[in-house]
């Protein structure tokens, strides 16, 4: 919780849990060949009750004030500092879990609380305070750091979060005892002060270490054990420092006493493991202050054992705590290794794909393991059939197998044909096992009615194709004094696109036309469209031709809710006049003097199936003019503009190369970039008239 959110009560919550025992997972079958059956993961147990943060806080507090009042009433009277110091944790533990806006006030309570127990044995009043106060600053400074980086509640499940503890614990401590040492000082017993110096820190870091942790989240580790085995192990672990600490005086058996905490950390949870530990502080403590064990104050005097002993301690919760640590990673990783498998393996087993594991034996590749839809895609699985080439047959299990799959690092996705005729869509990715054996996993799916209907599906279109082309002029007609050139580039489905220029008598008629949409409805409308426009006389006004031809479509148009652009011109031959129409094409081009004066003819009326009026252009083509038509895809393949349209017209026109109409047309269908797949037909119709024509000889 964020200091932002202003309750003292939820972040004061203890963590109190530990995961519930996990069922023990039945072993996944490991037949060869066989369906896998997938596992079903344990529902997580349902969370304890927390203790209540006001009863935490109260007793917290109470705590401290016993735990102060016994540690200095056990004090040996010749000591500097007492044995031992667990109120140091319980401070630290209250101040980690409280929101910082609320640090100073329970430090103050720290204070307080530890003045009332020092008072009562403590002969100065300015050395009861200082002790007190040091002891506020203690928890306040290990609380900052722990929460360091904004942290609600620090917690202790890594390595860094060990580090961090041990940090804040040193600093602390070392601050007290600067803070003691200095009042100490102050009064002028400068040998009391080198003493508190080298003989409190200690006392209080381990206060801290083995106490403070109980307050932190801890790793959610999988408990091996029962209650009742968890208290043995305890009582088990609580003998043991029995043993060393208070029957022995061989200060060379007190490694002894280390072994069942680290036996626990394999075992028990860190919480435990904690109070286990804390138990054997307790007894080597007692044991010590008694004269008996490796580090007797008899022997070594009470400043210089209490010393070792806190060292000991230190070094033991350290140690074992690393070892639980280790040992909480080592089972968190096997935990996800065994969910990403059973993960795999219902996988496998439930997916619609056909799932494959080949192994590479000395007769060539083997089915190890297949999935149902393996089976059903595949029924000689069902019969005992495992060698790859007699499921899918030479040519597909020499393309899975190849040799350059093996080194891929990645899937490769291949298509191959069984030897029933059957197309298979393959996903195969290199596998190696861990006694290096080379194997391939392979997920296939049947595709071949999906093959079937896409060629299908493009035999239609290629013959829509074909009956669309069928439709515009196989050889343009000639006249002499005049050109003509006319390209198609179809775009990959059919398009409405159509073109025609006739020409009858003195008359020639242009046209392009856009139907709405795409796909063979819109092809046959363009068809009936051009059909119905080439009904119209030559000779007639495009206005007039126009509106002829749209009453024979009209109903066509209006059951298709569809429309179409038109551009639609007729040209006299003798004079060179022309007469044009717009119906919503915008792309017809008056090209004059070598193309370096370009005039867009473009006009305002509604496309066919949507407007019944249709005004006309009049313009005169002199000798050196042309007449150009071009649909929408010429315009996307120069870039989408029409003035990008205007400046390609005018550089072909300058091109020596394109020196005939028909190679500028074709120019402008294959756009900027010739190699890339057109979206949308491009079309181009095209009419010039020569400098010296016919009329003109006369």
């Amino acid at each position: 919780m964020s200091p932002s959110t202003g309750r003292a009560v939820d972040t004061l919550e203890p963590r109190l849990r530990d995961p519930e025992p996990q069922a023990e997972q039945p072993p996944a079958r490991q037949d060869s060949a066989e369906p896998l059956t997938p596992v079903v993961t344990p529902v997580p147990p349902t969370p304890q009750p927390r203790l209540s943060p006001t009863v935490l806080v109260v007793a917290t507090l109470m705590g401290i004030f016993v735990l102060t009042w016994f540690s200095e009433w056990t004090r040996p009277a010749e000591a500097v500092a007492a044995v031992w110091w667990p109120a140091s944790g319980l401070a630290l533990g209250l101040a980690v879990r409280t929101p910082r806006h609320r640090l100073w006030l329970v430090c103050c309570a720290v204070v307080v609380v530890s003045l009332a127990a020092n008072l009562l044995h403590s002969h100065s009043l300015n050395l009861a305070v200082a002790v007190s106060v040091a002891a506020g600053i203690e928890a306040a400074i290990g609380a900052l750091i722990l929460r360091a980086g904004g942290l609600a509640e620090p917690s202790l499940e890594t390595y860094a979060d060990l580090g961090m503890l041990l940090l804040a614990v040193i600093t602390a401590a070392t601050a007290f005892d600067l803070t003691i040492a200095a009042v100490t000082l102050a009064s002028g017993d400068q040998q009391a002060a080198i003493e508190v110096l080298f003989a409190a820190g200690p006392r209080r870091a381990a206060g801290m270490l083995m106490v403070a942790p109980l307050f932190f989240r801890l790793p959610p580790v999988e408990r091996r054990l029962t209650p009742a085995q968890a208290v043995g192990q305890v009582i088990f672990g609580l003998l043991v420092a029995v043993l060393v600490f208070v029957v022995n005086r061989d200060f060379s058996v007190a490694f002894l006493a280390m072994i069942p905490p680290v036996w626990s950390a394999l075992r028990m949870c860190l919480r435990w493991l904690l109070f286990e530990m804390l138990g054997i502080a307790v007894i080597a403590s007692y044991g010590s202050a008694a004269g008996f064990g490796p580090f007797s104050f008899p022997r070594f005097g009470p400043n210089l054992g209490g010393t070792l002993l806190q060292a000991f301690e230190l070094a033991m919760v350290t140690i074992v705590v690393l070892i639980a640590l280790t040992v909480s990673r080592e089972r968190t990783a096997t935990a996800r290794l065994g969910a990403s498998e059973l993960l795999y393996r219902t996988n496998f087993e439930t997916s619609l794909a056909g799932m494959l594991v080949l192994l590479r034996q000395s007769d060539g590749w083997q089915v190890q393991r297949h999935n149902e839809s393996a089976a059903g895609l595949l029924p000689q699985l069902e019969d005992g059939v495992r060698d790859l080439r007699e499921l899918l047959g030479d040519a597909a299990a020499t393309r899975i197998t190849t040799a350059d799959i093996q080194k891929r690092s990645g899937a490769l996705e291949l298509e191959v044909q069984g030897p029933d005729g059957r197309q298979f869509q393959m996903g195969v990715v290199p596998l190696v096992l861990e006694d290096g054996t080379s194997g391939l996993t392979v997920q296939f799916l049947d595709i071949t009615d999906s093959v079937n209907a896409t060629a299908q599906a493009a035999k239609e279109f290629a013959r829509a194709a074909e009956v669309q082309r069928a439709l515009s002029p196989a050889e343009l007609p000639s006249r002499a004094g005049w050109e003509h050139g006319a390209a198609a580039v179809p775009a990959r489905e059919v398009g409405g696109d159509f073109y025609d220029l006739r020409i009858e008598g003195r008359y020639a008629v242009i046209l392009l036309g856009d139907v709405m949409g795409k796909g063979i409805g819109s092809g046959l409308l363009a068809a009936a469209t051009r059909t119905a426009l080439r009904s119209a006389n030559p000779a007639a006004r495009p206005g007039e031709a126009l509106a002829d031809s749209v009453r024979i479509i009209d109903d066509e148009l209006s059951r298709s809710n569809a429309f179409v652009t038109l551009g639609y011109a007729t040209v006299d031959l003798l004079t060179g006049a022309t007469h044009l129409v717009d119906a919503g094409h915008g792309l017809s081009f008056l090209v004059r003097d070598g193309g370096t004066v370009v005039q867009r003819l473009a006009g305002d009326d509604l496309p066919i199936g949507l407007g019944t009026f249709w005004a006309e252009q009049r313009v005169d083509l002199a000798p050196g003019d042309s007449l150009l038509m071009v649909s929408d895809g010429v315009l996307d393949g120069w870039g989408g503009s029409v003035d990008d349209v205007v400046d390609v017209i005018r550089r072909l026109r300058s091109d020596p190369a394109v020196d005939t109409p028909q190679v500028f047309a074709e120019a402008l269908c294959r756009g900027a970039n010739p190699d890339a797949e057109p979206i949308d037909d491009a079309t181009a119709v095209i009419i010039h008239r020569d400098m010296i024509t016919e009329g003109s000889r006369s």
